[in-house]
């Protein structure tokens, strides 16, 4: 088989990958995820849809500090700012991630940046590495470090599906509107 023909083959398979995931073959709407949702317990569904607002907060919370450290580092590095202001590890290690992403070609990236492949510790060690630049918005570097630490600790169970208590979801909400207070 020649190279043109496996290129070929390969649009064909990806072409009917797509058919099918839009059930144009068989001509009936995509399932929903509602009518795949509602298999599971009413009790998972419950403390899925509790966790589901959690989750918005954590999403916007780390695209948030995503900006930040990215406007931040071009305004102070210009275009070259993912090698002069992140470490040497911790860029190899979302190099890594990204490599390992484009592998898996069913499935779409983790977003546009490079930081998007950055564990959420790192964001601070990112920014305290960076302290010169970023000390005039977040102002306390002691500040930063807890709060990493401290909101890494709900991030991880939220995002190994663990389930959060009523004082660690307050807490949750407390330290968004803490960062939302820092940096506007």
């Amino acid at each position: 088989m020649t190279a043109t023909d496996l290129g070929l083959q390969a649009f064909l398979f990806r072409s009917m990958a797509i058919n099918r995931a839009l059930a144009v073959e068989e001509g009936s709407p995509p399932v929903k995820a509602e009518d795949t949702i509602s298999r599971f317990s009413a009790q998972a569904r419950a403390q899925a849809a509790a966790m589901g607002d959690v989750y918005e907060l954590l999403y916007c919370l780390e695209n948030s500090i995503r900006e930040l450290v990215e406007s931040t580092l071009k305004e102070a590095h210009g275009t070259g700012w993912w090698d002069s202001g992140v470490d040497a590890s911790i860029r190899r290690s979302a190099e890594k991630r990204q490599e390992d992403d484009e592998k898996a070609r069913w499935h779409g990236p983790r977003g546009d940046s490079l930081l998007s492949y950055v564990d959420f510790p790192q964001y601070g060690d990112i920014i305290r590495s960076q302290w010169v630049y970023f000390e005039p918005l977040l102002g306390d570097q002691g500040w930063v470090t807890y709060y990493f630490a401290e909101l890494n600790r709900t991030r991880r169970a939220l995002a190994h599906t663990g389930r959060l208590t009523a004082a660690d979801v307050e807490r949750m909400e407390v330290r968004v509107r803490d960062w939302l207070r820092v940096v506007g």
